[in-house]
């Protein structure tokens, strides 16, 4: 039987656990052969199809390895879903952690995109998906350099997508709001976050974006839980 993804290639970041591990397990089972990098694969599952490589995405030799790995296994897609949290008032700010969060968040994604663009020009068709947040268009109390880096990346994202017109490059962003994982060092499956969404609601729409028909582009896909006020 013939899988939506069948024939392709996808590289994944942050893959080892929690959303980008789901992601993974859904383009496998998809049919894609996934080369997946994390800071940690220790443990992770085997499966079939799926390449896992140590990865940080911000440095950029280690990003320039994951990609040439990719590259060479025929990647046609990208889906940059690394991130880190960071939750405090704007007086507590430090630089060691403005640059914690800005070089995983910001960094990593232009790092790891601009590493893809070379390859992703010889194709006509390509894709890149961005994981950010509903955050990349909000802020709160407490949450400046976060959202700073979420608004970031959605501005990387948008420029990508101008940018990858010419050579058939698809871009899309991926907004969503609280998921059940392990983000900002919290457990996952507690029961306050019973009625979030799942990393396999993430993934779902990653999906959608890679297998939308050719004269189709997915700019950005906003999720929420059921309960969450909508914020846009």
């Amino acid at each position: 039987m013939t899988t939506t993804l069948q024939g392709r290639t996808v590289a994944v970041t942050g893959a080892s656990r929690g959303i980008g591990l789901s992601i993974v397990e859904l383009l496998a089972a998809e049919g894609a052969q996934v080369v997946a990098g994390a800071r940690d694969i220790a443990g992770v599952p085997e499966m079939a199809g799926v390449q896992f490589m140590t990865l940080d995405v911000t440095d950029e030799s280690s990003v320039r390895a994951f990609a040439e790995a990719a590259t060479q296994a025929g990647a046609d897609a990208l889906v940059n879903n690394a991130g880190v949290g960071s939750f405090m008032p704007v007086e507590e700010i430090t630089p060691a952690e403005y640059r914690r969060i800005m070089d995983t968040n910001v960094l990593g994604v232009i790092l790891t995109s601009g590493a893809f663009v070379p390859h992703f020009r010889t194709l006509q068709r390509s894709t890149v998906v961005n994981v950010t947040s509903d955050v990349s268009a909000r802020t709160f109390a407490r949450g400046g350099l976060y959202t700073a880096s979420k608004y970031a990346a959605r501005a990387i994202t948008q420029a990508l997508a101008y940018e990858g017109h010419e050579y058939g490059l698809r871009v899309s962003e991926i907004r969503s709001g609280n998921v059940d994982t392990f983000f900002n060092d919290t457990q996952q499956g507690t029961p306050e976050k019973a009625e979030w969404l799942k990393p396999e609601d993430i993934a779902q729409a990653v999906l959608y974006a890679l297998s939308a028909p050719a004269h189709v582009r997915i700019d950005e896909i906003l999720l929420h839980p059921t309960w969450q006020p909508v914020a846009f």
